[in-house]
C-alpha cells in the first residue's frame, strides 16, 4: 500500500460525521444516521493497519511509536472536551451528575462502553443525559487498538497469505459473535468490541489484500457507487429498533468497504465527487466534531423545557459545533499531532496520564457525593431526588432459577411462598414495598419478572394478530421469545401452587399495540392468563396502570425551580381514564364475574382533576412512568389486604 493521502477518504468521514450529528440532532430522515460510527470504524481499521503494514516492511515499527501516535490523536481533543463537560456538567441535577460522573471515570479508563451496557441500550440512553454517550464508540476503537498490533506482529510471520488468512478469520469470528449476541443480548453487543472487531477487520483486510485496485476507472466507480447505494440504503432502512449491529451493520461495513476500494481507481469521478472542499472539510475536523456536537446538544438542551423548542435548541447546538470543531482541530489537534514538537514521547504519556486521573477523580467526586446535591436549594434537592433506580436484580433471570435466587425471593425465607408477582418493569418497582408487607405480615413471595414483557399467554402464535409495523420478522420473534417464557411462568406457577397471583404491566402501552400485539390480541392473552390461573385455583390480583407523563417529569419540575420557570406537568385524571379504558372495562368486567380483584392506583394518585407526581415535595416517580421507592410505598395501602388475606390462610391451616 502506497501512503499517499486520499482525499476522498476525508471526504467521506465528513459524510459519515455529519449523519451521525443529523442523527443526534433528530433531524428527519436521518433515522439511520448512527451507522456512520460503523463507517469510521472500518476507515479506521484500513488506514492504521495501512500505516502498520508500511512500517513493518520498511522495519520501522514499535509499538511505542504506535501508541504515542494513538496518544497525539486522540487525547488532547478527548481531554479538552471531557474538561469542558465537567465544567458545564455543573449545572446537572443531582442525580444527572452522579451518572456524568461514572462515565467520566469510564471513559477516563476507555472503559464507557461497558459502563453504558450494563445501563441500558444505547437507544434509549439517547432521551437520558448523559453528556459522554458518545465516547463509547471511542472506548472501542481503543480497547481494538490495545491488542491489534501485537495481533498484526504475531501472524505477520506466516507471511502475507498468512496474515491475509489470519485476519479473514478473525473477522468471521467476530462477526459470528456480533450476529449471536445481537440475538440474545442485544444492549451488550452493541457496546461489546467482541461484536465490532469485524468492522476494524473488514478494513484491516483490504489493507492487507493483494487485490489489485481496479485499473479502470469505470470499474471503480462502479463498486465505488454500489457502496454509496448501500450506505444510502443503511441510512433509509436502518432504525433504532432493529437489531444492531448484527446482519444489519453488513450494510455500511460492506458498502464502507467498496467505496474505499473503487476510489482507489485511477480517475476515478466518485473520488473527485468526495473530494469536493465541504466534504474534506468536514472530514477534516470530523474527530471534533464527533466529540464535541453530543455534550454541546445534551447540555444546550438540560434546561429547555417546551418539548416544541427543544428539537430546535438541539439543532442549534449541532449548528454551533461545527466553529467549535473547526476551533479544536485547528488548535488542539493539529499541534499535538507534530511528533515532539510540544511534548516528548515520556512526557506526553505522562501528561496524559496524569490529566486522565484528574478528571476520573473529580468524576468519582460527583458519584460518591451522590451528585453533590448541595449546589441547588433545599427545594430542589427534595425535588429531584427520585431514588435509587428501579431494583432490576430479578428481571430476566431464568425461571428455573426463582426458586434458589436469593434476589427473587420476596419476604420472610424460612415461610412457604404464597404468592408471586409477575410482570415487566412496572411490576418490579413494587418489590421493595412488597418485601416490607410480606415481612410485617409474616408471609413470602417469588418475583417473576421481564423487562418489556407483560404477563400474557399466547397459545397459538401463529395465529396471533400483530400490530402493524415495520420489520414483523423481528416483531415477531421478540414476542415469540416473550411468550416462551410467559409459557415457563405459567408452568412455575403451576408447580409451585400460589394462593395469589399479583399481575402488573405498563397495561396502556401493550393494550395500544406498543411493541407487538393488536389490542384484540392482546385482550384476549390476558384473558387467558386469568383464566389459567383461576383454573388452579389461584387468587388473581390485577394492578391497573399509574398515571404517566410525556417527559422526566419530576426533572422536570426540578430543572423549572432551578431557572424560576412556570411549568404544570401533572396529567390529567381524563386523560389517565381516557388512556386506561381499555385495559380498565376489561379488567372490571373480569372482577365483576369474580375472576380478579383490581387494584387501581388512581384510587390515591388522582384526584377531580389532576394526578399527583409528588408527595410532599418529594417525587413519587423514577422517570415518567415508572414509580420509585417512595413511591410504591405511597400504594402500599392498597397491597396491603393480600397480605391481611394470606396471613388468615396461613393461621387457618396451620
Amino acid at each position: 500500500m502506497k501512503g499517499a493521502y486520499r482525499r476522498e477518504i476525508d471526504g467521506m468521514r465528513g459524510l459519515a460525521v455529519l449523519a451521525v450529528v443529523l442523527f443526534h440532532a433528530d433531524v428527519p430522515g436521518f433515522a439511520g444516521g448512527f451507522v456512520g460510527v460503523d463507517v469510521f470504524l472500518v476507515i479506521s481499521g484500513y488506514l492504521i493497519t495501512a500505516v502498520i503494514q508500511r512500517e513493518m516492511d520498511a522495519g520501522t515499527f514499535t509499538l511505542a511509536a504506535f501508541y504515542e501516535r494513538r496518544v497525539r490523536r486522540i487525547m488532547p481533543a478527548l481531554l479538552a472536551m471531557l474538561a469542558a463537560s465537567a465544567i458545564a456538567a455543573w449545572m446537572l441535577l443531582p442525580a444527572d451528575f452522579k451518572a456524568f460522573g461514572a462515565s467520566l471515570v469510564a471513559i477516563s479508563a476507555f472503559a464507557s462502553n461497558f459502563l453504558f451496557a450494563r445501563e441500558s441500550g444505547y437507544f434509549s440512553l439517547l432521551d437520558a443525559p448523559r453528556p459522554l454517550l458518545h465516547s463509547w464508540s471511542l472506548a472501542v476503537e481503543e480497547q481494538f487498538y490495545l491488542l491489534f498490533p501485537l495481533l498484526l506482529l504475531i501472524v505477520r510471520r506466516a507471511g502475507t497469505r498468512g496474515t491475509q488468512v489470519a485476519l479473514a478469520i478473525a473477522t468471521l469470528l467476530s462477526f459470528g459473535y456480533s450476529l449471536w449476541a445481537t440475538q440474545v443480548e442485544p444492549a451488550q453487543a452493541f457496546y461489546s468490541p467482541a461484536s465490532r472487531a469485524w468492522e476494524f477487520l473488514a478494513g484491516a483486510v483490504l489493507a492487507v489484500s493483494t487485490v489489485r485496485r481496479p485499473v479502470q476507472a469505470i470499474i471503480g466507480d462502479i463498486a465505488a457507487m454500489l457502496g454509496l447505494a448501500l450506505l444510502g440504503l443503511a441510512l433509509w432502512r436502518l432504525r433504532p429498533d432493529l437489531p444492531f449491529p448484527g446482519y444489519n451493520a453488513l450494510l455500511p461495513v460492506l458498502g464502507t468497504t467498496l467505496v474505499l476500494l473503487g476510489t482507489a481507481a485511477e480517475g476515478s469521478r466518485v473520488a473527485r465527487a468526495l473530494q469536493l472542499r465541504p466534504f474534506v472539510a468536514t472530514g477534516l475536523i470530523s474527530y471534533s466534531l464527533y466529540l464535541w456536537h453530543w455534550p454541546m446538544i445534551v447540555f444546550g438542551g438540560y434546561y429547555v423545557l417546551d418539548e416544541h423548542a427543544l428539537p430546535i435548541a438541539r439543532l442549534a447546538m449541532a449548528v454551533l459545533a461545527f466553529p467549535v470543531a473547526w476551533a479544536s482541530w485547528r488548535f488542539v489537534e493539529l499541534p499535538f499531532r507534530r511528533p515532539r514538537l510540544l511534548l516528548s514521547r515520556s512526557a506526553l504519556f505522562a501528561s496524559a496520564a496524569i490529566l486522565s486521573l484528574a478528571l476520573a477523580s473529580y468524576g468519582a467526586m460527583a458519584f460518591a457525593t451522590k451528585g453533590l446535591p448541595s449546589r441547588f436549594s433545599q427545594l430542589v434537592q427534595r425535588i429531584s431526588d427520585r431514588g435509587d433506580a428501579p431494583d432490576y436484580g430479578c428481571t430476566d433471570l431464568p425461571i428455573a432459577s426463582l426458586s434458589t435466587a436469593s434476589q427473587c425471593w420476596i419476604g420472610d425465607a424460612r415461610v412457604r411462598p404464597s404468592f408471586v408477582l409477575w410482570g415487566d418493569s412496572h411490576a418490579a418497582v413494587y418489590v421493595p414495598e412488597l418485601r416490607r408487607l410480606a415481612r410485617a405480615y409474616g408471609t413470602s413471595g417469588y418475583e417473576i419478572t421481564a423487562l418489556g414483557c407483560p404477563p400474557l399467554l399466547v397459545p397459538q402464535l401463529g395465529e396471533t394478530r400483530l400490530q402493524s409495523g415495520k420489520d414483523p420478522a423481528m416483531r415477531r420473534a421478540l414476542w415469540a421469545k416473550c411468550n416462551r417464557r410467559n409459557q415457563q411462568a405459567a408452568n412455575f406457577i403451576r408447580q409451585t401452587r400460589p394462593r395469589a397471583v399479583i399481575l402488573a404491566a405498563h397495561w396502556t402501552a401493550y393494550a395500544a399495540g406498543k411493541h407487538l400485539l393488536s389490542a384484540e390480541s392482546n385482550q384476549e392473552a390476558f384473558d387467558n392468563v386469568v383464566h389459567a390461573l383461576r383454573a388452579q385455583g389461584t387468587i388473581v390480583y390485577v394492578v391497573l396502570d399509574v398515571p404517566e407523563t410525556k417527559r422526566l417529569s419530576v426533572d422536570q419540575i426540578a430543572k423549572a425551580q432551578v431557572i424560576h420557570a412556570a411549568i404544570h406537568i401533572e396529567p390529567s385524571t381524563t386523560d389517565y381514564l381516557r388512556r386506561n379504558e381499555r385495559m380498565r372495562v376489561q379488567a372490571y368486567d373480569l372482577q365483576h364475574r369474580g375472576l380478579v380483584q383490581v387494584i387501581e392506583p388512581a384510587q390515591l394518585l388522582c384526584g377531580p382533576t389532576t394526578c399527583r407526581m409528588t408527595d410532599g415535595e418529594y417525587p413519587l416517580y423514577f422517570d415518567s412512568n415508572h414509580l420509585n421507592a417512595r413511591g410504591a410505598h405511597s400504594l402500599g395501602r392498597l397491597f396491603e389486604p393480600i397480605f391481611m388475606g394470606l396471613k388468615r390462610k396461613t393461621a387457618n391451616t396451620g
